[in-house]
């Protein structure tokens, strides 16, 4: 799925799950472009079933809503600021560098040119922060927020005019889509900055070789603190990777102690020099920014033809199960918690809530509370077909690290990527119906057990079996 269809998408999610009351989509438009994008499928045939069909349903539902809502295109189509910034930058950055009058004076090439020896050292640090973020996640992690906020699409002053329930959706889509697209964005800006970068050590280039063609440089040092011999060692250094790239004559200590400055202004005969510099901003600024603009250029250009869109979220578990040809199931493994017929018939629900109106959940052999996971290893679940598998506990229950935690541990183990730690919270909501604090009560036990599913790392879904939602997120 690429960039423009994945956009479509993550809207149409933000639409429906925000638009519950379907003041912006009506419950028989969903239905029918669900419909008429399984049967475009079945036509067309081909490619990736699951990303057409959802590409296919979200244009046809958006197409239809923004027919009666002109607003919404700002957010299908927005315009860009970065976009523009992604053109302007590398040419004027090649401006700059041509305009930098300091590195090319009139009729005078200072070898200790400060301007020059910054732009190398500037670029030098660039490339050990580079190293650092790659080295470091930590620091890899905030580069990536730093420059999505920076990195965002315009067209703030747009969405304004739109009506109150389609602002909500874009909105929570806003969000979605600028930490889905933080990849992306990071690879476009890397490309624009580093190629800007190139360009401006080119122009650079150019201006020392387009000046050279109307003045005679005039070429030396000078320094209150520095003798020739410290010079010298400084230009050894400074210009042995260009010298080794590009076969460069070199120069000794007489060469260096005969360009200081004096009274007469410096030596004639400055060509030498604005090939040396030209070669040395070629290998450390021009050709290294190019190589790396091409990789982040590689990896914009991946990432907007196949965007990371997860499409095992429930949202889109749900609409896939249209596409499958025998029923999805739902597996339930209840932990120290029985299942009765009236909750029995709630997991059915919630199945058809999770995976679509086709889906079916069973309920496997239930865990008694300590049970031993090395007493009785879960592997043999691995072989057994399921589309999703929730370990079932009950929201009155404490969780423990020793025996819920070790529960989990085992499943996710033996089921990577396709666990969920599901939590009934029926019989606690029964228990403290009537009291003052049921509400904060209530809450507090959700959270106790939504951290404790972010710390064995397995989602974490709140149900009420005897009151199963008609959605599940």
């Amino acid at each position: 799925m690429d960039e423009r269809a994945a956009r479509d998408v993550v809207l149409a999610r933000a639409i429906e799950t925000t638009d519950q009351e379907h003041q912006l989509l009506r419950a028989d438009e969903i239905r029918q472009a669900g419909l008429s994008a399984r049967n475009m499928g079945h036509l067309q045939g081909g490619g990736d079933a699951a990303d057409a069909f959802l590409s296919r349903r979200a244009a046809l539902l958006l197409d239809a809503l923004e027919r009666r809502m002109p607003a919404l295109a700002a957010a299908r189509r927005p315009y860009r600021i970065t976009v523009l910034a992604s053109w302007a930058l590398p040419p004027a950055g090649l401006v700059a560098g041509a305009l930098t009058e300091r590195i090319a004076n009139p009729h005078r090439m200072d070898l200790l040119s400060l301007p020059l020896l910054g732009v190398l050292a500037w670029n030098l640090l660039m490339y050990l922060v580079l190293l650092a973020f790659q080295a470091i996640p930590a620091l890899r992690r905030r580069r990536t927020m730093l420059l999505d906020h920076v990195w965002k699409p315009a067209g703030g002053p747009r969405r304004r005019r739109a009506p109150a329930a389609l602002a909500s959706a874009i909105a929570r889509f806003s969000g979605d889509w600028h930490r889905l697209a933080a990849p992306l964005n990071l690879a476009r800006a890397r490309r624009t900055l580093h190629l800007a970068a190139a360009l401006f050590g080119a122009g650079i280039a150019a201006s020392l070789y387009v000046r050279g063609l109307i003045v005679e440089y005039r070429v030396g040092w000078e320094s209150t603190f520095l003798g020739a011999e410290h010079v010298h060692a400084i230009l050894q250094v400074l210009f042995a990777p260009a010298t080794w790239l590009f076969q460069l004559p070199g120069f000794s200590l007489a060469d260096v102690a005969a360009l200081r400055f004096d009274a007469n202004g410096g030596q004639p005969g400055g060509a030498r020099w604005v090939h040396s510099y030209a070669a040395l901003l070629a290998v450390v600024v021009i050709i290294p920014r190019l190589l790396l603009a091409g990789g982040a250029a590689w990896t914009a250009a991946r990432l907007r033809r196949e965007f990371p869109l997860d499409v095992g979220q429930p949202y889109y578990r749900k609409l896939l199960g249209a596409l499958s040809p025998v029923p999805l199931r739902l597996r339930i493994i209840p932990y120290s918690f029985s299942v009765d017929e009236e909750r029995n018939q709630g997991l059915q629900a919630v199945a058809r809530a999770m995976l679509g109106d086709t889906a079916q959940a069973t309920v496997g052999a239930g865990w008694g509370y300590g049970t031993d996971p090395e007493e009785r290893p879960p592997q043999d679940l691995a072989g057994e077909p399921a589309t999703v598998t929730a370990a079932l506990v009950n929201l009155s229950a404490t969780p423990e690290r020793e025996n819920h935690g070790a529960f989990l541990d085992a499943l996710a183990r033996a089921l990577p990527g396709k666990l969920v730690l599901m939590v009934d919270q029926s019989s606690y909501a029964s228990r403290l119906a009537g009291q003052a604090d049921a509400t904060r009560r209530l809450e507090e036990r959700k959270r106790l057990w939504q951290d404790f599913g972010r710390l064995h790392q397995v989602p974490v879904t709140v149900v009420d079996l005897l009151d199963p939602p008609a959605d599940v997120r």
